[in-house]
């Protein structure tokens, strides 16, 4: 019955019913022998400074043959990247099949965990379907806003990358796949002082601080000279 829903699943065009097969068949999707790929995490080349922009890292295949489907999970340190959103990339739906994606997991912790797939919808190659995409290109681009100072890992899990063709027993093949995660810098501000914003408020406390010194010096003064004068 399994294999006759995932055969069902891969013609049906743009139905949740159509993505929930989909999503089921990859779970379960066999190994495709000979085909092998890589996904792998590409950090962002700029410098990053904690409080500052948003920026994207994005999940990268390279090396796929007859692209259909891909599902991952990244996780990564919360106090130093905070997650933002994520979006298919160009690659999936290059060939011309309609990509579909599920709505994306977030699992709170230390580490935080992403988790995210997409499925193209359309029947295989060997049943007349449109090909996928070859060679490398973008997965998903996730945005993220540094928040704290440090390194934080960028730990790729659950990498399956699934050919839009059948095995021998009908089910999606899925594409032999090396699974490579990366590290992430992030500077501190070191919690310095922003003397733009300060140094005039500490001026002002230290005028105040002198001011009040000087005043209770003269009181001093003018009491002894008071006592002297009693005598």
């Amino acid at each position: 019955m399994k294999k006759g829903l995932c055969g069902i699943g891969l013609g049906i065009k743009l139905s949740l019913l159509g993505v929930a097969v989909l999503v089921a068949c990859l779970a379960g999707a066999a190994l495709a022998q000979g085909n092998q790929a890589r996904m792998s995490v590409e950090p962002p080349e700029e410098s990053l400074k904690e409080g500052g922009p948003e920026f994207n890292v994005n999940i990268v295949a390279d090396d796929v043959t007859n692209l259909a489907a891909f599902q991952f999970s990244l996780s990564y340190d919360p106090s130093i990247i905070q997650y933002v959103g994520v979006k298919e990339g160009s690659f999936l739906g290059s060939s011309g099949r309609q990509p579909q994606c599920t709505e994306p997991r977030v699992q709170t912790g230390q580490p935080e965990t992403l988790s995210f797939n997409c499925v193209t919808l359309g029947p295989p190659v060997s049943l007349k379907g449109t090909a996928g995409p070859d060679g490398s290109g973008v997965l998903a681009e996730i945005t993220f806003a540094p928040v704290g100072g440090g390194t934080t890992p960028l730990d790729l899990k659950n990498g399956i990358l699934v050919a839009a063709e059948l095995d021998a027993q009908g089910r999606p093949a899925q594409i032999e796949t090396a699974v490579q995660g990366a590290t992430l810098d992030v500077a501190s501000t070191g919690g310095g002082i922003s003397w733009a914003l300060w140094g005039p408020i500490i001026g002002i406390v230290v005028a105040i601080v002198i001011v009040g010194l000087a005043i209770r010096m003269i009181r001093l003064r003018a009491r002894g000279s008071s006592s002297i004068g009693g005598i």
